[in-house]
């Protein structure tokens, strides 16, 4: 399992976050894709509930990795808007990252 993705890396990447989203994270093509609770939450995170974000399941330009570490929250600066205001998100902290060729393997 990888530990840590930063904004100059490369590759395709899948994040997991203690409330069950994921997001599939493909640094060479600039893009991100969440999934509301995707997984199962960590038990201490089982009262948070769910949260819908705007445009969750779409393909989003990923225009700035800030931050993406096992036991941190995840920072991501997106193109969501259609006024092109940039958004950052932040994640619950982060519990797994996995490179995509390894879940094809």
């Amino acid at each position: 399992m990888v530990q840590e993705l930063r904004n100059d890396d490369a590759g395709r990447y899948l994040v997991t976050t203690a409330t069950g989203s994921q997001y599939l994270l493909d640094l060479t093509a600039r893009t991100v894709q969440r999934v509301m609770a995707a997984t199962a939450p960590l038990v201490e995170y089982l009262d948070v509930g769910f949260s819908q974000l705007r445009r969750d399941g779409e393909t989003l330009e990923l225009l700035m990795l800030e931050s993406c570490s096992i036991g941190s929250p995840a920072r991501y600066w997106l193109q969501i808007r259609d006024d092109h205001i940039v958004t950052l998100r932040t994640t619950s902290p982060v519990v797994g990252i996995l490179a995509v060729n390894q879940l094809e393997a």
